[in-house]
C-alpha cells in the first residue's frame, strides 16, 4: 500500500511539476546514437559504478577517471576560482536536488562516450570580459571527441560558448537545454582553416527541443558539418544585464559548405511589424557569419515546416534544387513535433531540474 501510494505521489508531482522519471541508462536521439568511429551509439558510465558527489574537489578527482563511472551531482557545487575541468571517456554526468554548477564548466578532449544531464550551470560571465576574449571560458568545451550527448541542461549567461564543438568531433546531441541570455551560444567548428575533408566527414550534430530565451547568436553557427536542427524553441529578446551585445542578431547560421537541415522549428522574433519590415527583425537562418565563405540550408516543409514570427524571412541555400541539404533519416529514427506547439512543449520540459532518477 506504501509503495503504491509512493508511486500514485510521483505521477501527481510529474504533472504538477512537469518532471520526468529518466533512466540512467537511457539512450540519445540523433547523431549521438548513432553506431559510428567503432562506438555502439552513446552510453556513457552505464554499467559502471555510481558515485555521489556534493565538491568541487569530488567531481573533478572522479570525472578525469579511467573506466566507466556514473556521476551524481547532489547540489549545488561552487568553482573559486572559476575553472573548467576535463571529463574523461565512459561518463554518465547527472544531476539531483536542483543539482548547479557555479563558476564551472566541463571540458571533454579527446574522448568519446560521455553523457550530461540534468545540471544547471552559471556564474562564467565577467563583467571585464563580455565578449570571452581574455579568459575564453565555456560552460561544456567538446574537442577532438564523438558520441557525447547533453540533454536536459540550463546554461545562463557564460563568457564565451554554452556549448561549443571543434576540431573535428561528431555524433553529439544537444537535446532538451535550456539557454539562458548568453550571447555566442553553439560553435560546431572552430576555424574556416581546418582540413576541409577531415571537417566533412566530422561534425555529425543534432539539436533538438531546446529553448533559447533572449540569446544573440551561434543557436547553432556551423562550419563544414552536416547538422540536423529540429523542434527547437527560439524566443529572441533583449538581452539584460550585460555590457556585451544586447540584441538578437541571428539563430542558426551555416558556413564553410556546412550542410544544415532545419525542420518544425518556432522561431520568435521581438518588437513590432515596423521593425521587420525596417529589416532588423531577428535573422532566424542565414548562410553567412563573419567572414567565412557561405553553407547550405534547407528549411522543411509540410508537417516539417517551421513557424516564423517577426522575422526576417528565413535564408535557405540549397545544393540540389527541391531536396533537403541531406536526409537525417537515413542516419537515424526522429518524430517530429508540429511547429506550432513546439512553445507549449519545449518550455515545459527544456532546462535542468526536469529530469528525476531512480540512484540505488
Amino acid at each position: 500500500m506504501r509503495k503504491l501510494l509512493l508511486v500514485s505521489l510521483l505521477a501527481i508531482v510529474s504533472v504538477v511539476f512537469g518532471v520526468i522519471k529518466a533512466d540512467l541508462c537511457e539512450k540519445p536521439i540523433g547523431f549521438a546514437a548513432v553506431s559510428a568511429l567503432g562506438q555502439d551509439g552513446t552510453t556513457g558510465g552505464c554499467g559502471g559504478p555510481i558515485v555521489v558527489v556534493r565538491t568541487a574537489q569530488e567531481l573533478e578527482e572522479w570525472a578525469k577517471r579511467e573506466d566507466k563511472y556514473i556521476i551524481v551531482i547532489d547540489g549545488t557545487i561552487v568553482f573559486e576560482p572559476k575553472k573548467e575541468i576535463r571529463i574523461a571517456s565512459d561518463k554518465t554526468i547527472v544531476g539531483i536536488n536542483d543539482a548547479k554548477i557555479v563558476g564551472g564548466g566541463f571540458v571533454i578532449k579527446n574522448g568519446k562516450n560521455v553523457i550530461i544531464r540534468n545540471i544547471h550551470f552559471e556564474g562564467f560571465y565577467m563583467e571585464d570580459d563580455p565578449q570571452g576574449k581574455i579568459y575564453d571560458y565555456d560552460y561544456i568545451s567538446i574537442e577532438s571527441s564523438h558520441h557525447v550527448w547533453i540533454d536536459h541542461c540550463t546554461f545562463v549567461n557564460g563568457n564565451d560558448g554554452a556549448v561549443d564543438i571543434t576540431n573535428y568531433s561528431s555524433y553529439i546531441t544537444v537535446s532538451w537545454c535550456k539557454f539562458v541570455d548568453h550571447d555566442k551560444v553553439s560553435l560546431v567548428g572552430n576555424s574556416d582553416k581546418e582540413d576541409p575533408i577531415k571537417a566533412k566527414e566530422a561534425y555529425k550534430v543534432t539539436y533538438h527541443h531546446n529553448y533559447f530565451k533572449n540569446c544573440i547568436q551561434r543557436m547553432p553557427r556551423v562550419r563544414f558539418g552536416m547538422v540536423h536542427v529540429f523542434n527547437n524553441f527560439y524566443s529572441a529578446g533583449f538581452r539584460c544585464g550585460v555590457s556585451g551585445n544586447v540584441i538578437p542578431l541571428y539563430a542558426i547560421a551555416s558556413t564553410c559548405e556546412a550542410r544544415v537541415h532545419v525542420e518544425a522549428n518556432n522561431f520568435m522574433g521581438f518588437g513590432t511589424t515596423l521593425m521587420e519590415t525596417a529589416n532588423i527583425a531577428f535573422v532566424p537562418t542565414t548562410s553567412k557569419a563573419g567572414t567565412s565563405p557561405e553553407g547550405y540550408i534547407s528549411l522543411g516543409k509540410n508537417e516539417a515546416k517551421n513557424v516564423f514570427t517577426y522575422c526576417q524571412q528565413a535564408q535557405e541555400r540549397l545544393i540540389e534544387e527541391g531536396k533537403a541539404v541531406f536526409n537525417p533519416a537515413n542516419f537515424y529514427d526522429y518524430k517530429l513535433d508540429p511547429a506550432d506547439n513546439v512553445p507549449t512543449i519545449v518550455v515545459e520540459g527544456a532546462g535542468a531540474g526536469k529530469l528525476i532518477f531512480d540512484i540505488p
